[in-house]
């Protein structure tokens, strides 16, 4: 009998992205996410990280590593995408490598990253706890219009994850003013030792403004809105309290993510308020978390049932 012929595998190669890799990227994105997906890729920034796998000349995956919103001086591991006949071959785990080592010589000291929750695998938020990532929270229906099959008009939520590098900043000894429920509710992501003293204040700082972003909106669907409020400053507790009042909710904490004029570093509370389409009472049944994050995820559920 004739012997059949050994299948070939060719092993990814992960080198730097160039411009003309960018639709062989969008395409990663609309297979995964579909046609409709609004977050494409136009134009490669030379200024961050962006990395493909190829296989044979194919682009068969994508991931990057950008500014982290505002806060420039922390960096996010974000855009991670692996098409699925070539899953399970280490790319993602290459990616990871090849990026934290990029941000390293770099002298970056804060790493986030914001893992899906609309698969019930829970596969990226694994992914990251593996490289050293610790949960700081969650993001609740912050991106419009991502797996409409499956989440309809909800927007998707984010997990928020956070390591450190090169001595890292963290949170160190500084004071967290929070209310009782925001406090009640860190306590179920952060470490005990975080929320017990001894704390230091900012005596003499001027505490800086909170940042508020604008809900998202895609094809007519809205996102939550989120605010961040410094938290090592006396006021920061009545002001969260305002804000509580006025519908928002706790969502994560951000250690060492602000800068004051001098360059120290302050802690945020980032709060969420979430669109009028995600009212109904069961819209957390759609997000799917690792069991460390579940006491979180109810208490969010609960705060917003008790909203609704």
């Amino acid at each position: 009998m004739p012997q059949l012929a050994k299948k070939i595998e060719i092993e990814p190669i992960v080198r730097n992205a160039m411009q003309d890799d960018v639709e062989g990227i969008n395409q990663l994105f609309r297979d995964e996410y579909g046609n409709g997906y609004p977050y494409c890729i136009g134009k490669l920034n030379t200024e961050h990280v962006n990395l493909v796998a190829e296989v044979d000349g194919e682009v068969v995956g994508f991931a990057k590593a950008a500014p982290y919103g505002h806060y420039d001086h922390a960096w996010e591991l974000c855009s991670l995408m692996v098409r699925p006949d070539h899953r399970g071959q280490g790319i993602a785990r290459e990616f990871g490598l090849a990026r934290i080592a990029r941000l390293h010589a770099m002298g970056v000291k804060t790493l986030v990253s914001e893992p899906v929750t609309c698969y019930e695998n829970c596969a990226s938020q694994y992914h990251l706890k593996h490289f050293g990532f610790e949960f700081m929270g969650l993001q609740p229906f912050l991106h419009p219009w991502i797996k409409p099959e499956v989440l309809g008009d909800q927007p998707l939520t984010l997990a928020l994850m956070v390591t450190s590098l090169n001595g890292g900043t963290g949170f160190g000894s500084r004071s967290l003013h929070m209310t009782d429920m925001d406090r009640a509710a860190a306590s179920l992501v952060l470490e005990s030792h975080t929320l017990q003293p001894p704390w230091t204040d900012f005596f003499g700082v001027r505490m800086p403004k909170p940042v508020f972003m604008r809900g998202k909106e895609v094809h007519g669907i809205q996102g939550a809105e989120f605010v961040d409020v410094p938290l090592n400053w006396r006021p920061a507790r009545n002001m969260a309290d305002v804000l509580r009042r006025d519908g928002f909710r706790f969502s994560v904490v951000l250690p060492g993510f602000g800068r004051t004029e001098s360059g120290e570093p302050y802690d945020l509370l980032r709060m969420y308020r979430p669109p009028l389409t995600c009212a109904q009472p069961d819209a957390f049944n759609l997000i799917h978390v690792i069991p460390e994050l579940e006491p979180l995820k109810r208490f969010q559920a609960g705060e917003h049932t008790s909203r609704s």
